[in-house]
């Protein structure tokens, strides 16, 4: 009886188990390696299995395939970018380069202009503009410790521009002439009457022109040189349109400056002729 429960105990112990499992796999292995009867059982299983594997590996082929499509989608998007941003440099470059063509051809107008103009002048730039209906000035980029004086008469390619009002060391503020407290003795070239002409917010106006006087509209004013501020012949503005007072002692004109004020970017400042700038 011991001796059955002894080989009972040993046929029942894992280390039998685990060894009779090897040899069993052995012999196995070694028969199918010589005889190749396990391959019909291998084929059957193999597509028995076939499915299956498909099923297990299409979440992965999926992922793999969303994964390259981002990817691909993200550096298509980052080209894109660069690709813009490299456009907007460009863009910036070709504006610029307009910009400053632009403004050395103006520079280039006004150096002949002054060199041609039987007075002495310089050359200042504007940097701010200030255009309400009560108050109209420019602000340019000299001042006294530049020689600049107040009162001093102020111009553009295209006529007056107005005077020096306020002055600092290296800056001074302009009233243009269409400020309404601006005065401007004025001439009309057509015909040689002298009248005074007003800053009136977008132009200017003549208010005291008498009855009898010929004036019509499209009438060039030009500075007439009364009060020794500017230079006589400069040109002033255009007649707009021409009517009677209320009281009708009096004819009314309104006129356009010849200047765009609110877009001037350089302007000359003139000098008397015994001074230099």
């Amino acid at each position: 009886m011991d001796a059955l429960s002894q080989q009972q105990k040993l046929t029942q112990s894992p280390l039998f188990r685990f060894i009779l499992l090897q040899f069993i796999c052995l012999s196995l292995m070694m028969a199918d390696k010589n005889s190749q009867l396990t391959q019909p059982i291998r084929q059957g299983l193999s597509w028995v299995a076939m499915p299956l594997i498909k099923v297990v590996d299409w979440p992965q082929k999926i992922y793999q395939t969303v994964e390259i499509a981002i990817t691909r989608q993200a550096k298509l998007i980052d080209e894109n970018n660069a690709l813009k941003q490299e456009l907007l440099d460009i863009q910036l470059k070709a504006q610029r380069n307009t910009t400053l063509a632009a403004e050395n051809q103006r520079l280039r107008d006004m150096l002949n202009t002054a060199r041609e103009l039987p007075m002495n002048t310089s050359v200042a730039f504007v940097t701010d503009i200030a255009q309400t209906q009560k108050r109209q000035h420019v602000v340019i980029n000299q001042g006294q410790a530049d020689g600049v004086y107040l009162g001093q008469p102020v111009l553009s390619l295209a006529g007056v521009v107005g005077q020096v009002d306020v002055l600092a060391d290296h800056y001074a503020h302009v009233i243009v002439i269409t400020d309404p407290a601006h005065i401007i003795p004025a001439e009309i070239l057509r015909t040689g009457l002298r009248t005074l002409a007003y800053g009136h917010g977008d132009g200017l106006q003549l208010k005291e022109v008498p009855i009898s006087a010929d004036i019509q509209a499209g009438d060039v004013l030009i500075t007439s040189g009364f009060g020794n501020r500017f230079p006589r012949g400069l040109t002033i503005a255009t007649l707009a349109d021409v009517s009677v007072s209320a009281e009708r002692d009096f004819q009314v004109a309104n006129a356009s400056p010849g200047v765009a004020l609110n877009q001037l970017t350089e302007v000359f400042l003139v000098w008397p002729e015994e001074q230099s700038p």
